[in-house]
């Protein structure tokens, strides 16, 4: 799984596919973590070489203590920040366009062309990575298009509903 990391102002990708192999900004690197029993301390060696690492969760935040320095980290996972993504974009006039985040499957359409919708309301479920995600008409309008049923298959960028 893909994972987009801030430190500070500093935005590395992790990427976590295999085990005792991490890829880091396009980098592979060997790497094994081991959590001590009964604490939140882990062992973590990075390509042979061991680092002691105290990890506890903040508010919206992982502090990590490596070595006497505290880092205040942010983790999204790479769905996470696509569906925010989606809702950070819209429109408040004009067109309204639902893309697919992520690729999927069509759940329910609850929703059909000329219908009037207000903001919040279920338009689309999609099912992606095992999970169903609802999108909201991100505004009030009228449904102008419907380019997806129950059962289509999208790819990541399809667009899915527009609402005007």
């Amino acid at each position: 799984m893909k994972y987009i990391t801030s430190v500070g102002k500093q935005q590395y990708t992790i990427d976590i596919n295999k085990e005792n192999e991490i890829v880091l900004d396009g980098e592979i690197v060997n790497a094994d973590m081991q959590q001590m029993p009964g604490t939140l301390m882990y062992s973590i060696i990075i390509d042979g070489k061991s680092h002691d690492v105290r990890l506890s969760e903040g508010e919206g935040v992982y502090v990590v203590q490596v070595g006497g320095k505290i880092y205040e980290v942010v983790v999204e996972d790479e769905r996470t920040r696509r569906l925010a993504g989606l809702k950070g974009n819209v429109a408040l006039t004009g067109e309204a366009i639902l893309k697919a985040p992520m690729p999927g499957v069509v759940v329910e359409v609850p929703v059909t062309v000329g219908q009037e919708v207000a903001q919040g309301d279920i338009v689309l479920v999609l099912e992606s990575m095992k999970m169903q995600n609802e999108f909201k008409a991100p505004r009030a309008g009228t449904v102008h298009m419907v380019y997806v049923a129950a059962g289509d298959k999208v790819e990541q960028n399809d667009t899915m509903i527009t609402i005007s």
